[in-house]
């Protein structure tokens, strides 16, 4: 009888076990559905030659990289990513929603259908002004104005149900920008939801006449694996840009917390997902103490770059002055970690040029503690220079052909 009790009792346990293990199974299943369903695709656009960092940005923000090609980082995530990104890429240039893509697209009958086909009226009103831009590379469908125009019919005819209802754009409101790629015919529609590109920080109301990109900077000491222990070198601060975006990566600062996206203006993220991900954005910040000193020999300049810094809420962090590179190439007892951007004879035309570039190859020679990392588009460095002391990378400001040199 009690062995008879005992299996009844084991037979019961065990079923409960299973339909706990089912029901367990089930839950995970609708878990993960419901990941894929709210998961959307995304394009950071950033600067030619720093995809590995901007990659790196998306992967540390929780991003599921999909493909990494010239300027453009693809990856899915969840609605959170559209703020979360905007505050904190340090190196893109826009984040868009990627709405559709379609293979094969080479005749503008297809390419009308496949941008009509998108449930606009799903991301803002009729008279939402939108500008519709272009790309096409090595695509049958090459007429740039033309494909912009079929486009922009294709949405306006979405959002009047198809009728023939003329669109009537509200012009105090922000157009907002609908990006339209063909590369080898293969159609990408994507929804800015970034506006003013994200290197544009807000700080620098005030510059030089050829001031480097901030995301430009930013990658360019993220490049240099500075370690925040060790005293960080601009001698040609300019408007201070390397400085500013050293410490606000070295104090862990979003970039973007005080600007209105586009995003905001959309049916994209809801308003406390936004002010989620700017509280915890701004839990993130580190206090310490950071040895970053800008010296220019201009004094203008240096007022300039104290203004921005204050813009910036950092003018007290940073050590300012006033200080020709010649005595600085003097120095032999100089270590930490040197990033900057030397004047160079496409923006300015200095006699001087030649001996300034031989002095910043010199106070590498003379300073072994000293780690180096000058970026300028001033070709004829090489020739001033052992080569096989430096490595040299591609990058971009604008459309201008830099080299970042290392000093090994």
């Amino acid at each position: 009888m009690k062995e008879s009790t005992l299996c009844v009792r084991r037979n019961s346990l065990t079923k409960t076990i299973f339909f706990i293990a089912f029901f367990q199974k089930i839950a995970i299943i609708q878990q993960n559905l419901l990941i894929k369903i709210s998961m959307q695709k995304y394009v950071l656009s950033t600067i030619m030659g720093v995809e590995s960092l901007a990659k790196k940005e998306v992967q540390r923000q929780w991003g599921k990289i999909e493909e990494v090609v010239d300027r453009l980082v693809t990856f899915s995530g969840g609605p959170e990513m559209i703020p979360r990104m905007n505050y904190w890429s340090r190196v893109g240039n826009k984040l868009y929603m990627l709405l559709a893509e379609e293979d094969n697209v080479t005749d503008f009958d297809t390419l009308f259908d496949v941008v009509n086909e998108i449930h606009w009226k799903k991301y803002f009103k009729k008279d939402f002004p939108i500008m519709v831009k272009a790309t096409s590379l090595r695509s049958d469908l090459w007429a740039v104005p033309t494909i912009q125009g079929i486009c922009k019919k294709a949405i306006a005819k979405s959002l009047t149900w198809g009728s023939n209802q003329t669109v009537l754009e509200d012009n105090e409101l922000e157009k907002m920008g609908i990006l339209i790629l063909l590369v080898d015919n293969k159609l990408r529609v994507l929804l800015d939801t970034t506006g003013k590109a994200l290197h544009m920080r807000g700080y620098r109301l005030e510059a030089w006449e050829a001031p480097i990109k901030e995301s430009l900077a930013a990658a360019c000491i993220l490049l240099s694996n500075w370690r925040f222990k060790e005293t960080f070198y601009d001698p040609f601060c300019g408007s201070g840009t390397f400085a500013i975006e050293a410490l606000m990566i070295a104090r862990n600062i979003a970039p973007w917390l005080k600007r209105r996206f586009a995003f905001e203006d959309l049916k994209l993220v809801d308003w406390e997902t936004c002010e989620n991900e700017r509280a915890l954005a701004r839990s993130k910040r580190f206090e310490g103490e950071y040895d970053i000193r800008a010296t220019d020999i201009d004094p203008e300049l240096i007022e300039i770059a104290k203004a921005n810094a204050q813009r910036a809420g950092q003018e007290w962090r940073i050590k300012f002055e006033v200080k020709d590179f010649k005595d600085l190439a003097l120095e032999t007892e100089l270590s930490g970690m040197m990033v900057t951007n030397p004047p160079y004879d496409l923006r300015l035309k200095d006699d001087n040029i030649a001996s300034l570039y031989k002095n910043i190859d010199r106070i590498f020679r003379m300073n072994p503690e000293l780690k180096g990392w000058p970026i300028t588009g001033y070709a004829e460095f090489d020739d001033f220079i052992n080569l096989s002391d430096y490595k040299k990378r591609k990058l971009y400001n604008g459309g201008e052909l830099c080299y970042f040199y290392r000093r090994k």
